[in-house]
């Protein structure tokens, strides 16, 4: 029976540590660790952690990055597979077994995730918060939505020891969105695979680093043009005839993220920065009208487009 590592990036995560750990314990598939990462903690988590003993351990470090410090829970694992849990969120019970069986059916598989629910501070589902989950029917359809969309809530994935052996750590020039990227260069080699049921839970708060909107954007732009460079030099993707649709989603959704940096970065009086934005977004989508009317906004806006050198 393989062993699985629970990964748990915490800060300051003495209210909500305890119940990410007790989700872990709970599985029904038993052969489990669990490694918590305290990243400088100012707060009782480090002493909410260390008093559960084996099989969760604690280590401390001081990264300020939570896939930096991902990534020192995962070398201190010992894991076959390592699972993902935010100190915020937490797994259903039956979680990892659903997920082993569709390793067990498909050796080849990459990355496994499951469908997802919010929940509030309290543990109460958020009406709305599920979101019906598209499984995809092949390598190429994950790889392509991908590209335009992070699928997948960190805390639903499990990946096998050896994927991330070979395809690296969470790169940690990212502070945001270092997990969708991790999960396009998965796509790139392996199959990726979805189980629909929801099976773990996202709590939404205040604190959610993804309402820094500005700087999301910022590096979702990075994290999709470092993929779409990637794969046309790819000795299998480059070329493929499948993939062209989705490329051009990709590309889509690119231009539209510029142009929504844009819009933000005029409001906040970025007007220089702003205008290299929504130039970007008209290169990838020239006849767009919505980009085209962001621009104009932006030009309108107070202290916008060419009023200061940013």
């Amino acid at each position: 029976m393989p062993l699985v590592t629970a990964v748990i990036p915490c800060h300051n995560g003495a209210a909500y540590v305890g119940a990410a750990i007790d989700s872990v314990l709970a599985q029904t598939h038993q052969e489990l660790e669990v490694v918590v990462a305290d990243d400088g903690s100012a707060d009782e988590s480090p002493e909410i952690v260390a008093a559960y003993g084996p099989p969760v351990r604690l280590i401390r470090v001081r990264h300020g990055n939570m896939h930096a410090t991902r990534n020192a829970a995962i070398a201190a694992s010992h894991g076959d597979y390592i699972g993902l849990v935010d100190q915020d969120d937490a797994w259903w019970p039956e979680k990892i077994e659903r997920q082993l069986a569709r390793f067990d059916a498909k050796r080849e598989i990459g990355l496994c995730y499951t469908a997802t629910r919010g929940v509030d501070d309290d543990g109460r589902e958020i009406p709305g918060s599920r979101r019906r989950l598209v499984v995809a029917r092949d390598q190429t359809e994950a790889l392509g939505r991908l590209l335009a969309l992070n699928l997948m809530t960190a805390s639903s994935v499990l990946l096998p020891r050896a994927v991330i052996d070979r395809t690296g750590p969470f790169d940690t020039s990212f502070r945001l969105t270092g997990d969708w990227d991790l999960w396009l260069k998965v796509a790139e080699e392996y199959p990726i695979v979805a189980v629909p049921q929801v099976l773990t839970d996202y709590r939404v708060h205040g604190a959610n680093t993804s309402r820094n909107k500005v700087a999301m954007l910022e590096e979702s732009i990075r994290v999709q043009e470092s993929a779409l460079q990637r794969i046309a030099r790819h000795p299998r993707w480059s070329g493929d005839p499948g993939l062209r649709p989705y490329l051009r989603t990709a590309r889509h959704k690119l231009a539209s993220r510029y142009s929504e940096l844009g819009i933000r970065l005029a409001r906040q009086g970025h007007g220089a920065r702003a205008l290299v934005c929504h130039r970007r977004a008209l290169e990838l989508e020239r006849f767009s009208p919505r980009i085209w009317w962001r621009l104009v906004r932006s030009r309108l806006h107070r202290g916008a487009v060419g009023s200061e050198a940013d």
